[in-house]
C-alpha cells in the first residue's frame, strides 16, 4: 500500500496542534497549584527554607531559598473538631506535637514558631503533676526535617528572655508533656518587662478563664515580618506578640484578642492591649477560628467585648 506523502502544509498544521496542546496542559496544571497569599483571604510573608548543616545542638547554617508559604488555606481543608487551628495552605512546616498536645507553623527564617495553637481545659488549668522541666533544647521534629533551629545559648546576653509561647505551667500534668512546652520552636525573644509581667498576668488570666469557661481555644504568636531585629544564631525578635482567645458560653461563641509590644517598657497590663481579632488577622494575615460558620466567625471577631471578658475600662 502507498503511503501518502505529508504536505509542508499538513506538517504545520501538526507542530500548531502540538504547540496549542502544550500551552493547555500548562494552563491546567497553573489552575491546580495553590492560591499564592496575594489571592487569598490575607497577604501575608512568604516564609524561607534554609538548607542548613547542623551542628550537634541542631544549629546550621546555609542558603535560604525564598518560598510563597504559608499562605490561607482553602476551608474545606480544615481539620473537623480543632477549632484552635488557624488556617493554613501550605502545611510542609506545620507541626503537631502529640506529648504536649499543641500545634504549629514554623517558621525556618526566623527559628521559632510563626504560631502554636492548643485548647486549654479547666482540668489542665487545675491540676499540676509535675515541676517545671526547664531544660530548653531544640524541637527534635524540627531537627529530623533537617530544618534551622534556634540553640538555647542564642538567648545568653542577648538582653531577651526565653518566653514560652504555650506556658509551661499549661501543659504541667507529666514531665514528659511539660518538656515539649520548653522546646526552642515554642520559645520566643520577649523583653524582661514583656516575658514577667504583662505576658505572665495574662497566661494566668488564661487559666482563669478555662476554669470558669471549661475549655479556651488559644492561638498565640509572635509578629515576625521582614526586616526584624535578631539575636545570635540568626533568632528573630517579634516587634509585638499576640493572643487570641475562643470560648464557647452559654451556647454562643466569644472571642478576644491581645497584642503586646515587645519592649523594655510597657505601660499599662494586659487588659490595656485588648483589641478586635479581625486587627491581628490584619496585621499578620492569619485567619482564625476558620472551622466557625462565616456568620459567627465575621461577628465576634469584628469587635472587643469587654464586659464579657470583664475587662475594666
Amino acid at each position: 500500500m502507498k503511503k501518502r506523502k505529508i504536505s509542508r502544509k499538513d506538517a504545520w498544521r501538526i507542530v500548531l496542534l502540538l504547540i496549542l496542546v502544550i500551552l493547555l496542559l500548562g494552563w491546567f496544571s497553573r489552575r491546580k497549584m495553590p492560591l499564592s497569599g496575594a489571592a487569598a483571604k490575607h497577604a501575608v510573608p512568604s516564609a524561607t527554607v534554609q538548607t542548613a548543616s547542623h551542628d550537634e545542638e541542631g544549629g546550621g547554617s546555609g542558603r535560604s531559598v525564598r518560598t510563597s508559604g504559608p499562605t490561607v488555606m482553602a476551608r474545606a481543608t480544615n481539620v473537623p473538631g480543632r477549632l484552635e487551628l488557624p488556617a493554613v495552605e501550605d502545611s510542609t512546616f506545620f507541626l503537631e506535637d502529640a506529648e504536649g498536645r499543641y500545634a504549629m507553623l514554623y517558621d525556618t527564617l526566623y527559628r521559632q514558631a510563626a504560631w502554636v495553637a492548643y485548647r486549654l481545659t479547666r482540668r489542665e488549668a487545675e491540676y499540676k503533676g509535675t515541676e517545671r522541666t526547664n531544660r530548653f533544647v531544640p524541637d527534635p521534629k524540627v531537627k529530623e526535617r533537617g530544618w534551622p533551629t534556634a540553640v538555647a545559648s542564642d538567648y545568653t546576653r542577648s538582653g531577651y528572655d526565653r518566653g514560652h509561647l504555650l506556658p509551661s505551667a499549661d501543659r504541667d500534668d507529666d514531665s514528659r508533656e511539660n518538656a515539649a512546652t520548653f522546646y526552642l520552636s515554642n520559645i520566643s525573644p520577649q523583653r524582661p518587662a514583656l516575658n514577667r509581667r504583662i505576658w505572665k498576668n495574662l497566661e494566668e488570666q488564661v487559666r482563669c478563664w478555662a476554669v470558669s469557661f471549661d475549655t479556651v481555644y488559644v492561638v498565640t504568636g509572635g509578629v515576625l515580618t521582614p526586616g526584624v531585629d535578631r539575636i545570635k544564631g540568626g533568632v528573630g525578635v517579634p516587634g509585638h506578640f499576640f493572643k487570641v482567645l475562643l470560648v464557647r458560653c452559654g451556647g454562643q461563641y466569644r472571642c478576644a484578642g491581645f497584642l503586646i509590644p515587645n519592649r523594655t517598657e510597657i505601660p499599662g497590663g494586659y487588659s490595656d492591649y485588648l483589641v478586635p481579632v479581625d486587627e491581628i488577622e490584619n496585621l499578620t494575615g492569619y485567619d482564625f477560628f476558620p472551622s466557625l460558620p462565616d456568620s459567627i466567625e465575621n461577628r465576634i471577631e469584628a469587635g472587643a467585648d469587654r464586659s464579657f471578658w470583664r475587662i475594666a475600662g
